[in-house]
């Protein structure tokens, strides 16, 4: 008889008398999941009594298959549909160039199926991005000065519109007139329509997954601290947090709320329609990306203050202090730009799939990419920009010789020497992944990153504990954080965890036990209807297109309020004698320079 291993105690499917069930019926299981057969005969067959069955699981039914509390409020960050489905389509198109190389890395909680040369970025390979920054932006600020409110953008449009021959014209003709050939606006609506669907869902999965994620890896954290951006004082001072007034910690506090109301602020101008919804104008399709747009300036003004960053940290290493390039890289350099879009892309898709309890079809999660890969285009991520055989990329080979990561876009580009060093790009013998899929491509180089870069650092658990205390009810949305990023890595960042220790009836006790049931009470309540609220548009395309509307009229809102607010906090942080131009600026567009406001004080 053959030897069959139950790998969980409620495996079984539904016994049914008079016949041999040599595979289980479909939709007749209870309590699903797997027997696994570990020597088996090709030709022998099942009888029921070979399958081991677990008595005490009861069976509860619903329209949708099986169902039980335990898969109600179940929000697991790594048993993922999309993931089983990403490893057996690389497993299934592996090739000879991977030379068999597949291995299984487990990285707090995940167990990474790592497929180098064809699929993924293995260290040798990541480390040179480290060493270039956006050498395009970092040429024109050579020419156009790198002023704390030097709008470099408006500079740029007016010598373009004057036909004027500089760096900046050329700079601006560049991203004004050369759309790379694979951009279609329609696709980058649907992007913009994916977001908006999921507008609630997607807000949450930047906050807990991406930005405390993602600013957990330590180089990241170095250029936070060195800016003072979101961190609290004492950390970018060096000093004793136990030292901290209460007047510091609030003024830390709102500083860093503001800064993250700046990027939803950006968000909003990318993705909030230019006219009102009920509006009968006609506008195109992604209006306020298209070329001088809105969102097409505010990206490109973000990629103008994250080349002021970066000179600003260079220049303090030049004054003999501050920044380690041999430790940490350029500051804001490929690998960190390429990183810092997957956790706004990728990220929002698996914390979707977290919350709804599966991924968004395919369709939708590749319009996505493709919007996140143009806008990655703009700030500076080396993207390809031609695919035909005069390959080129946003970055001149003269400033950046290794070929692109292009993290969003369909397939990993490789040419290793002999030396097993990444060469200058030759498209003749340049070879191209077959799984030409933006989806495998776009999730294996996150994993290869964050295999590279997250190991978080007591700076890292720093920036987390503030970025979680910025609001009130902090047990609450730290517990919400555990369940988006998993709890292997919660527990190295010290995200705190609600727990009930029962020492007897006393009222400390007493206390803890209703604050805990409180805590899970509502966290279960509020991720119930964060999953009702994402599997309805899920489910029906009418509640979909009115979830958008609904959620792009919400945009509107936000980015008028957000306007004034910038324009006044850009007014009070200028210099007297700015403060005309300034005001000038700001009344003639209405998207606030980033750069002008938020250039760091070194």
């Amino acid at each position: 008889m053959p030897e069959l291993i139950a790998t969980h105690p409620s495996i079984r499917w539904r016994r049914r008398t008079g016949s041999s069930p040599s595979a289980p019926p479909p939709r007749r299981w209870s309590s699903i999941s797997v027997v696994s057969i570990t020597s088996v005969d090709s030709s022998s067959s099942l009888d029921e009594d070979d399958v081991q069955i677990d008595s005490t699981s009861t069976s509860r039914r619903t329209l949708g298959g099986a169902f039980s509390l335990r898969n109600l409020l179940s929000f697991d960050a790594f048993t993922l549909r999309s993931t089983a489905w990403r490893k057996e389509r690389m497993l299934t198109s592996t090739n000879a160039e991977s030379n068999g190389e597949v291995s299984y890395i487990p990285h707090y909680g995940h167990n990474v199926c790592f497929i180098p040369q064809q699929f993924h970025y293995t260290v040798m390979e990541l480390e040179p991005y480290r060493k270039i920054g956006d050498p395009e932006m970092d040429v024109l600020l050579n020419f156009c000065g790198c002023g704390a409110f030097d709008d470099v953008i408006a500079y740029a449009s007016k010598e373009y519109q004057n036909g004027t021959q500089s760096p900046s014209s050329r700079f601006y003709k560049h991203y004004h007139d050369h759309i790379p050939d694979w951009v279609d606006f329609d696709q980058i609506q649907r992007g913009i329509d994916v977001f908006l669907a999921y507008l609630p869902v997607a807000g949450c999965a930047l906050f807990y997954r991406s930005l405390v994620g993602g600013f957990s890896i330590p180089q990241i954290v170095q250029v936070l601290i060195a800016t003072r951006y979101l961190v609290p004082s004492h950390l970018a001072k060096g000093s004793d947090s136990s030292l901290r007034s209460e007047a510091s910690t609030n003024r830390d506090r709102k500083r860093s709320e503001e800064r993250l109301i700046d990027t939803g602020g950006f968000l909003a101008c990318c993705f909030a329609p230019l006219v009102s919804i009920d509006s009968e104008e006609k506008v195109p399709t992604a209006a306020s990306l298209r070329p001088g747009g809105k969102g097409w300036e505010a990206a490109l003004r973000v990629r103008v203050l994250h080349a002021k960053v970066r000179r600003a940290l260079l220049q303090s290493k030049k004054a003999g202090s501050g920044w380690d390039v041999e430790r940490d890289g350029i500051p804001i350099n490929q690998e960190d730009l390429a990183a810092t879009l997957l956790a706004f892309s990728v990220n929002v898709l698996l914390g979707i799939e977290t919350v709804a309890g599966r991924p968004l079809p395919e369709s939708e999660q590749r319009d996505y990419l493709a919007l996140w890969r143009y806008l990655g285009w703009l700030l500076g991520v080396d993207t390809v920009e031609t695919e035909d055989g005069q390959f080129k990329s946003s970055n001149a080979r003269t400033h950046n010789p290794l070929i692109p990561i292009d993290p969003c876009g369909p397939r990993k580009l490789s040419k290793v020497d002999d030396q097993g060093r990444l060469g200058s790009l030759d498209v003749e013998t340049t070879e191209i992944d077959p799984a030409n899929d933006s989806i495998i491509h776009s999730y294996a180089t996150l994993e290869s990153m964050i295999l590279h870069l997250l190991h978080p650092e007591e700076s890292s658990r720093e920036l987390v504990r503030h970025l979680l205390s910025l609001k009130s009810f902090v047990m609450f949305r730290s517990e919400v954080c555990r369940k988006f990023l998993g709890d292997p890595l919660s527990d190295d960042l010290g995200i705190s965890k609600s727990s009930m220790n029962w020492r007897g009836w006393r009222k400390e006790a007493f206390y803890n036990f209703v604050s805990h049931v409180g805590v899970k009470f509502f966290l279960y309540l509020f991720l119930l209807f964060l999953r009702w609220y994402t599997k309805m548009p899920m489910s029906s395309p009418w509640i979909r297109s009115r979830a958008i509307v609904w959620h792009a009229k919400l945009e509107g809102k936000f980015l008028r309020v957000w306007e004034k607010m910038h324009s006044k906090r850009m007014l009070n942080a200028a210099p007297a004698t700015q403060n005309t131009a300034t005001a000038k600026s700001s009344s003639k567009n209405s998207c606030c320079p980033f750069a002008m406001v938020m250039a760091p004080s070194l």
